[in-house]
């Protein structure tokens, strides 16, 4: 299996690149418009993969996504949750979707909180084990902070619950969902410090684990739902700007 986290340091944004040696084919997760698509056609040209497949998990608000753009210089499947109300042209990802090149599993979990529309990726190595390894978390969780939940574009048919409803959701995804699974998985999330998706104690390392997570995390320390919420909206850092002009562009509601 082939894995690249392709960073872009000056707005702490992540995205990755997964291939299939065997298969010959990638996926692409969260394309960054500040790398341009040649980054990742050079990425995988370099490794002999074909992207057949990419994916946002969820519509950004602090910069403006290449997967569209992407998948139509491939020839690929351009994949979001199935709760978005982009109109760009797309398939949707419902829980439990898998996504499969030769042997890596990638199966979306549906995790709202930060937006109405995120997902997590489950990957699994399937030449190594039938156990997972990791999981691309998105804006969902990421190392030393949760996904900020205020972050609405200001039309409720496209964000249709409130910051500290929002929060709640997002508790309850990280708990019902993500920490459900095995201790052992690690995470990469979509940003990592410096980025302005989180609050004031996301990382500047790019990964972490559940287990670690679980235990060190100071959102998943609070003792309760209503003190999860109450921590996130407290410790939360100035708004990204034009973050709703942004994402109307990433939805496709007005031009790039």
């Amino acid at each position: 299996m082939v894995f690249r986290q392709m960073i872009f340091g000056p707005t702490g944004c992540a995205s990755y690149l997964l291939g299939c040696t065997k298969a010959k084919q990638a996926v692409v997760v969260d394309a960054l418009r500040s790398l341009g698509i040649e980054e990742y056609l050079m990425e995988a040209a370099d490794r002999g993969l074909q992207i057949v497949h990419v994916i946002d998990t969820h519509t950004h608000a602090d910069h403006l996504s290449a997967g569209l753009e992407l998948a139509q210089a491939c020839g690929a499947t351009y994949w979001l949750s199935d709760q978005t109300k982009a109109t760009v042209d797309h398939q949707s990802l419902t829980d439990g979707a898998v996504v499969q090149i030769g042997e890596v599993r990638v199966e979306a979990l549906t995790t709202p909180g930060h937006t109405p529309d995120s997902l997590c990726l489950l990957v699994t190595d399937q030449s190594r084990s039938d156990e997972p390894w990791f999981l691309l978390t998105g804006d969902t969780l990421f190392v030393g902070d949760v996904g900020r939940p205020d972050l609405l574009v200001g039309d409720r048919e496209l964000d249709v619950t409130e910051t500290a409803q929002r929060a709640r959701v997002l508790y309850q995804s990280l708990q019902q969902k993500i920490f459900t699974l095995p201790g052992y998985v690690e995470i990469y999330p979509g940003h990592f410090g410096g980025s302005a998706c989180g609050g004031v104690n996301m990382s500047g390392k790019a990964s972490s684990t559940l287990r670690f997570e679980k235990r060190y995390n100071l959102a998943m320390q609070q003792d309760s739902e209503e003190a999860f919420c109450t921590f996130v909206l407290q410790t939360l850092r100035p708004q990204p700007l034009n973050f709703q002009q942004i994402k109307r562009q990433n939805l496709g509601l007005v031009e790039v």
